[in-house]
């Protein structure tokens, strides 16, 4: 399955040759250090070794319908389960921030310039998700910052101007015995 999530790449991330190599050093140390005289212990070894290099040589990037990235399963990265993609140019390229309110967020960074990348989302990315630059991120989580101190704000009044909040425990006491009296 992962394999076949690499073929789907369109855009690939940024790939390391230090990480390449300390996937593979590590792979090597882990056969070395522990190999034994026993063979299934041997396979199982080798089994584990092939998973920590596959871990250097996987690529991350961009599909046409979903972002692949290490442990992405069937539609858990699919481009509709996130709420904005930000794009911003930094100084080794593109860093695309995929965030959602639910999951959070996490970035990859590419080496195409900024507006490769806004492009191909345009055409790939669903109506329901936002395309966002690093600029219109900040001025769109001020704005929400701001409505969510203002409804705080306006919570607050309303428990501070309750009618039964301002009143001592035996006057809310009288209160009740007047209301059962006239009943």
């Amino acid at each position: 399955m992962p394999w076949q999530q690499q073929r789907q790449l369109q855009i690939k991330t940024k790939s390391s040759k230090f990480k390449i190599v300390v996937a593979l050093v590590a792979a090597l140390l882990i056969v070395a250090l522990f190999w034994s005289a026993n063979t299934i212990s041997n396979l199982r070894l080798v089994i584990l070794a092939i998973l920590v290099a596959s871990v250097g040589l996987y690529r991350q990037g961009l599909a046409k319908t979903k972002v692949i990235t290490y442990g992405s399963v069937a539609h858990a990265s699919d481009y509709w389960r996130y709420d904005r993609v930000i794009t911003e140019t930094i100084k080794q390229g593109t860093m695309v921030t995929f965030w959602s309110k639910k999951g959070g967020s996490y970035s990859l960074m590419f080496d195409q310039s900024e507006a490769d990348i806004r492009q191909f989302f345009k055409e790939n990315l669903p109506q329901n998700v936002a395309l966002l630059t690093a600029e219109e991120w900040v001025v769109l989580e001020s704005c929400d910052a701001q409505n969510d101190r203002q409804r705080q704000a306006a919570m607050h009044a309303a428990i501070r101007n309750r009618p039964q909040r301002n009143r001592l425990p035996w006057q809310k006491r009288g209160r009740r015995s007047e209301v059962t009296r006239k009943d």
